[in-house]
């Protein structure tokens, strides 16, 4: 009997054991700190560095072949024309008509494009998690409201042309800029929300909740919003921002982080965003977007006329017909004397940001750990050329930003 009891009592201990190993399973596994790269992360992300770069120069060839193309082909000559004389000459409908007809058919065109490049990169290398009919319908999704966005903006564009001719730059910085800040408030409200899913992270983190608004109340960001960014669904990238403006003010962090990150490393990235707002980041590109705005239509304003004369383009700016003569000379101004400027001032405000999110939270594990974690999970280049950082990257390198981070808590040590 006494055996008998003594291996029912073992059965029955070897079953909990068993519930319990599958229970400790289903747990979510709590995040923590890490301390050196994951070697299959950084060889896949050379790899996908690689074959993006190289595919981002050949569509950047093709695509200046083809504006060139259009440019010399004079087929915005011959499509202001057909709607004129066949369909309306009312400036309105003719501006529309255009960019309705212009829109349908670049979307055409990049279609294919699109789609590659989410097969053979962001599903390739799983930074997205989307099969194909999703990605289309997203696609399709953001097309709508880009044609919406754009189409307002082309009209608005092509009206304040008409209408102040000999001073149309001024006034068509101030509409972009008044237009460019009522779309930073709207965007957490009305367009984000169309493609992603958002829930109040009180209800699941409501310790990490309280330390990141009092984190915020401290930077003078006030907010009551902390939302959990439904990204896992969708990607496997990491997000986190400040969003909106007045009432639609909030802090958003991604699930994606959620799931990876403590709440010490979440807590630091916070203060990296805070930090735009300490230093009126957002007041300051406003300022320097405005200027950079109105240079770039200035500056096209003066090389209109020489260029439409020697392409052999009609002289009247506020034709559509003319479009791709102004297109060509924002892109001159731009890549030549904006672009590489507006970077190198993001990268410092990026590097300053980080000095201050080192202030708040100054631990250098903490700090060297995220950046690895951040750098593995989005497959990021942590030393990339010179030429790359010169001419696309808004931020500082992963290594640099880890070694200037590392160097500021340990100048704030020695202060103290």
């Amino acid at each position: 009997m006494t055996i008998e009891k003594k291996s029912v009592v073992t059965a029955n201990e070897g079953e909990l054991r068993e519930e319990n190993k599958e229970r400790d399973l289903e747990k979510p596994l709590k995040p923590e700190l890490v301390y050196d790269y994951d070697p299959e992360r950084r060889k896949l992300a050379m790899e996908y560095t690689r074959a993006s770069r190289i595919y981002s120069l050949k569509l950047l060839v093709l695509s200046l072949g083809v504006s060139g193309l259009i440019l010399l082909s004079k087929i915005t000559v011959l499509l202001n024309d057909f709607i004129v004389g066949n369909i309306s000459d009312d400036p309105f409908i003719v501006v529309g008509l255009f960019f309705i007809i212009g829109f349908i058919l670049l979307s055409i065109v990049e279609l294919p494009f699109s789609f590659y490049s989410h097969v053979r990169f962001s599903k390739k290398y799983g930074l997205s998690k989307l099969n194909n009919r999703q990605w289309f319908f997203r696609h399709l999704k953001g097309e709508i409201l880009g044609f919406i966005i754009t189409l307002i903006i082309f009209e608005g564009f092509y009206w304040i042309l008409r209408v102040v001719t000999s001073t149309w730059w001024v006034w068509a910085t101030i509409l972009m800029i008044l237009f460019s800040v009522i779309l930073s408030a709207l965007v957490p409200v009305l367009i984000l929300p169309r493609f992603y899913k958002f829930e109040s992270l009180e209800k699941t983190h409501p310790e990490l909740t309280k330390e990141l608004l009092d984190l915020a109340n401290q930077a003078g960001f006030k907010t009551k919003n902390v939302f959990n960014w439904k990204l896992e669904a969708v990607a496997t990238v990491g997000n986190a921002a400040l969003m909106g403006l007045g009432s639609t003010r909030r802090i958003v962090i991604s699930d994606t982080m959620l799931n990876q990150y403590t709440n010490d490393e979440i807590k630091w990235i916070l203060a990296h965003e805070l930090a735009h707002h300490v230093h009126h980041d957002l007041w300051k590109r406003i300022v320097t977007g405005t200027i950079s705005t109105f240079i770039m239509f200035f500056i096209t304003n003066i090389l209109f006329l020489q260029l439409s004369s020697i392409l052999g383009y009609p002289s009247d700016i506020s034709s559509v017909a003319t479009l791709p003569v102004i297109g060509l000379s924002f892109w001159m101004v731009s890549e030549v004397l904006i672009n590489v400027p507006s970077l190198w001032l993001s990268r410092r405000d990026e590097k300053s940001a980080d000095g201050y999110a080192c202030k708040r939270i100054p631990n250098k594990m903490v700090v060297q750990s995220l950046f690895i974690k951040m750098a593995d999970q989005n497959l990021a280049d942590i030393n990339p050329p010179w030429w790359e950082r010169l001419f696309y990257l808004s931020h500082p390198p992963i290594e640099k930003r880890i070694a200037d981070s590392l160097s500021q808590i340990e100048k704030n040590h020695l202060r103290t």
